[in-house]
């Protein structure tokens, strides 16, 4: 540990720091590459260098947030392989080149959840995460304060002696970003009136193109990518749910390990409701696209890894290098794709 004033600078938040700026490196070379974002009253070189900024320190965060998550859950070594893996997903730099939305909706995703896990009595910090997701950013975050009241609920009920206090708080900064928002402005004027547009099945079958492109890149032959999509995702399933039952549910109430699956399930699944009911009931906003389904693809992908690191050390050789096979295959695929 090395002393740098009231902040110790730990090996975790050097890690963290480490993954931060190379991941910023490289989306804002891959970004200001592109051309694709400018600074209004600037021209040339500076334009195109400023403009890069936001989806580069977006996607800095984004990797170190996810590898502190991990690495507090399984250990260094799965954090550092979360952060890779987060960073090589075929949907991480196209993300961050064509939108503006997507990068600060990812990263405000997976802080509510860090801060979640990491305070989970501080309900009126992660309350405030997600309700300027959902406000400020991308209607399809409005999944997020559900998410921050149900955990402040949740955690709330077995230790603390009011917990629809911390639920009342987790709440409050939703009801004072949308009264703000009249003035400031918010992320839903584009969308008009709220109603019932249909479209259910679409919306399933555009986030699950997505979904599977992340699962199994460079499949495109229907059948194949079919079963492929299948079996990696029965197989994770089954990986995570043996990591649940064998590893973290035994694990002593309130360790990070053991609040990781409840919090990152609650996320998930309020998160995909928000996203699919936004998408039905706003006009104009279309079937789910990149940017509004990818923060559930790396939280999945979190737990997916967390999984792997605490089961790791039980598996034979032979599943170990089967593994690290498949995890090498994944990521020249996602990479060439």
């Amino acid at each position: 540990m090395v002393p740098c004033g009231k902040w110790p600078l730990t090996e975790p938040r050097r890690r963290a720091i480490l993954a931060w700026l190379v991941a910023a490196a490289v989306v804002w070379w891959r970004v200001h590459a592109g051309g694709t974002f400018f600074i209004v009253g600037l021209e040339g070189a500076w334009s195109d260098r400023l403009g890069a900024m936001l989806p580069a320190l977006c996607a800095g965060l984004s990797a170190a947030l996810a590898l502190s998550v991990v690495d507090a859950a399984a250990g260094p070594l799965a954090g550092i392989v979360a952060a890779i893996a987060v960073v090589a997903l075929p949907g991480f730099v196209p993300l961050h080149r064509v939108s503006l939305v997507g990068p600060p909706l990812l990263t405000l995703t997976l802080a509510t959840l860090g801060v979640m896990l990491q305070a989970p009595r501080f309900s009126l910090a992660y309350g405030t995460l997600a309700a300027f997701a959902a406000v400020s950013v991308a209607p399809a975050g409005i999944g997020l304060p559900v998410a921050a009241v149900a955990w402040a609920l949740l955690s709330g009920a077995k230790t603390s002696r009011y917990p629809l206090r911390r639920g009342a708080l987790a709440a409050l900064p939703l009801a004072v970003l949308v009264a703000i928002s009249r003035w400031t402005g918010d992320g839903w004027s584009a969308f008009g009136t709220i109603a019932w547009h249909g479209g259910l099945d679409d919306a399933f079958r555009a986030a699950g193109t997505i979904v599977g492109d992340q699962l199994a890149p460079g499949i495109h032959f229907p059948p194949l990518r079919w079963f492929a999509v299948a079996d990696i995702s029965l197989l994770l399933f089954a990986v995570v749910t043996m990591a649940w039952l064998r590893v973290a549910r035994i694990r002593p109430p309130g360790t990070f390990l053991r609040r990781l699956y409840p919090a990152a399930g609650i996320v998930t699944l309020a998160y995909a409701a928000g996203m699919i009911g936004s998408t039905l009931l706003l006009a104009g906003a279309g079937e789910p696209e990149l940017p509004t389904v990818f923060p559930v693809v790396v939280v999945g992908l979190l737990v997916v890894v967390t999984s792997v690191g605490v089961l790791w050390s039980r598996w034979h050789r032979v599943g170990k290098i089967v593994a690290v096979l498949l995890m090498l295959g994944w990521v020249q695929a996602a990479i060439r794709g």
